[in-house]
C-alpha cells in the first residue's frame, strides 16, 4: 500500500487548526441540534417562529457589522510583519465596537418603527445587543484562527455555549416567557464575551483599542464590498424569514419555516467557519499559490457533490420521521420541508467554500457581483410570486435554491479568470451524477423500495467520492 507523502510545517499548521475549528463547529452543531429538539418541543411550532423570527433581525445586522473584517483579517494576516500585528488587531477592535453599537442601534429602531406584536417588537430590542456582543466576541476568535491557535476558541466557547442552553431550557421547562429566555442568552454572551477577552490576554497578550489611520483605511475599503456581500448573503436564508412572516402570516408557516432556516443557518455557520481556517494555508504565499487554489476548487465541487448528495438522499428517508418523533406531530411538515430542500445546503457549502478563493485572490468586487445576482434571482421570484398569488414555503425555498445557484455559476466564472477553472468533466460529471441517480431514485419508487434505492445511490456516491479521492494527486 502507497505510503501517502509527509505534510509540510505550514500544511500541518492548517490542518490542525481547521481540527480544531472542526471540533469547536461539532460541539456547536451537537448543542445546537439537542437545544433546538428539546426546545422546539417544549414552546410548539407557533412559539418556536416567534422566537426565531426575533432572532433574524440581529443576525441579519450582525452580518453587515461584521465588515468582512473576518474573511479580510485572515488573507492578510500573513503579509503583515510581527511588529504590526498587535496595531491591526487593536485597530480592527475598535472598528468591531463602533460598527455593532451602530448594528445595535438599528436593529432597536427597526423593532420599534416597522413590528406592530410588542412581543416581538420588545424579543427583536433584547436580542438586538447580540449585533456587538458576538461581532467582538467573532473578531477574537478570528485572531485566535490567525495566530493558528484555535483550540482557544473551543476551550472558550465550549463551557459558555453549554451555559446558555441550559438556561434557556430550564426556562423554558419552568413555563417562562420568551423574553425571560432572551435575557438569560443576552447574559450569557456578554459572559462569553468576557471568557474570550480573558483567553487571549492569557495565551497571546494583551488586546487594547486602537486606531491606526492605515489600517481602518484597509479594513474599511477592504471590508466594504464583503459588507455589503454579507448583507446579500444574510437576505439570500435568514431574511427569507421576514418575507415568510410578511405574506405568510406569523402562525404555523412561520414556525415551519424557522426550523427549515434554522438548521441550514447552523450548517452555513459551521462550513463557513471551518473553511475559514484553510484561508492562511491557501494565500501563504509561494509559487505553487494557484496550483494549491485549484486543487482545493476540484475538491470541493467533487466532494460537495458526492457526499452532499449522499447526505439529501439518506435525508429524504429519514428527515420528516426524525423531525415529527422528535419534536413532535407539529412538526411534521416542517420534517417535510426540509428533506424536500436539504439539496439547498449542497449549493450553499460550495458558496461557502469558492468565496475562500475570491477573498483569497481579492477578487471582492467579484464576489459581490456574484452574491448580487443570486439576491436579484431570489428578489424577483418573489416578486413574480407575489404577483400571482402564489407565495407558499415550497416556492419560496426553490427560489432560495434557484438564487443560491446563480451564485454558484457567476462565482466559478469569476474565478476562471484568474486561472483557477474547474475541468468540463469535473464541472458537469458531478452534478450529472447526482442528478441521475436522484432521478432513477424518483422514478423507480413505484416499482422498488424507497429504501433499496437509496441505498444502490448513496453507494455510488460515495464510491464515486472514493475513486476521486484515489485519483487525486498528492
Amino acid at each position: 500500500m502507497p505510503r501517502l507523502p509527509p505534510l509540510s510545517r505550514h500544511a500541518r499548521q492548517a490542518l490542525q487548526n481547521t481540527s480544531f475549528q472542526g471540533l469547536t463547529q461539532a460541539w456547536y452543531l451537537l448543542l445546537r441540534a439537542l437545544y433546538i429538539i428539546v426546545f422546539a418541543r417544549l414552546v410548539g411550532v407557533e412559539v418556536y417562529g416567534h422566537y426565531h423570527y426575533a432572532q433574524i433581525w440581529y443576525l441579519m445586522a450582525l452580518a453587515v457589522a461584521g465588515w468582512g473584517m473576518h474573511e479580510w483579517l485572515l488573507s492578510r494576516w500573513q503579509a503583515v510583519g510581527e511588529q504590526r500585528r498587535e496595531a491591526l488587531a487593536g485597530t480592527g477592535l475598535t472598528l468591531r465596537l463602533l460598527l455593532g453599537t451602530a448594528g445595535t442601534l438599528l436593529v432597536m429602531l427597526c423593532a420599534a418603527l416597522l413590528e406592530s406584536d410588542p412581543d416581538l417588537r420588545w424579543l427583536i430590542i433584547i436580542y438586538a445587543q447580540g449585533v456587538l456582543l458576538r461581532s467582538l466576541i467573532a473578531w477574537l476568535h478570528a485572531l485566535f484562527t490567525s495566530h493558528e491557535r484555535s483550540e482557544l476558541t473551543l476551550y472558550s466557547s465550549m463551557p459558555i455555549s453549554l451555559l446558555e442552553v441550559l438556561l434557556a431550557l430550564g426556562l423554558a421547562w419552568g413555563g417562562h416567557s420568551l423574553l425571560t429566555i432572551a435575557v438569560a442568552q443576552t447574559l450569557c454572551w456578554w459572559l462569553g464575551l468576557a471568557a474570550s477577552a480573558w483567553a487571549y490576554r492569557r495565551q497571546l497578550g494583551a488586546l487594547r483599542l486602537a486606531w491606526q489611520p492605515a489600517f481602518v483605511r484597509e479594513f474599511l475599503a477592504g471590508g466594504a464590498l464583503l459588507a455589503v456581500a454579507s448583507a446579500l448573503l444574510a437576505w439570500m436564508g435568514p431574511g427569507l424569514l421576514i418575507a415568510v412572516r410578511h405574506f405568510l402570516g406569523d402562525g404555523r408557516s412561520l414556525g415551519e419555516a424557522a426550523l427549515v432556516i434554522q438548521v441550514m443557518l447552523m450548517l452555513g455557520q459551521a462550513l463557513r467557519m471551518v473553511t475559514n481556517a484553510t484561508l492562511p494555508f491557501l494565500t501563504r504565499p509561494g509559487e505553487d499559490i494557484t496550483r494549491r487554489q485549484q486543487r482545493f476548487a476540484v475538491n470541493v465541487w467533487q466532494l460537495a457533490f458526492y457526499l452532499g448528495g449522499a447526505c439529501y438522499l439518506l435525508g429524504t428517508q429519514v428527515l420528516p420521521g426524525l423531525v415529527s418523533g422528535l419534536l413532535g406531530a407539529s412538526f411534521q411538515p416542517a420534517g417535510e420541508l426540509l428533506a424536500q430542500f436539504s439539496w439547498i445546503l449542497i449549493l450553499l457549502g460550495l458558496i461557502q467554500t469558492l468565496r475562500l478563493l475570491l477573498i483569497g485572490r481579492g477578487l471582492y468586487r467579484q464576489y459581490l457581483i456574484a452574491l448580487m445576482l443570486g439576491s436579484a434571482t431570489l428578489a424577483l421570484t418573489v416578486m413574480i410570486l407575489v404577483a400571482r398569488g402564489a407565495v407558499s414555503l415550497p416556492a419560496l425555498f426553490s427560489g432560495l435554491g434557484l438564487a443560491y445557484g446563480a451564485c454558484v455559476l457567476a462565482m466559478l466564472k469569476q474565478l476562471g479568470t484568474v486561472g483557477i477553472r474547474l475541468p468540463w468533466s469535473t464541472l458537469v460529471g458531478a452534478p450529472a451524477l447526482l442528478a441521475v441517480i436522484i432521478a432513477v431514485h424518483h422514478v423507480g419508487a413505484s416499482t422498488a423500495s424507497a429504501a433499496s434505492l437509496t441505498l444502490v445511490g448513496l453507494g455510488l456516491l460515495v464510491l464515486a467520492a472514493l475513486l476521486h479521492w484515489r485519483r487525486t494527486p498528492a
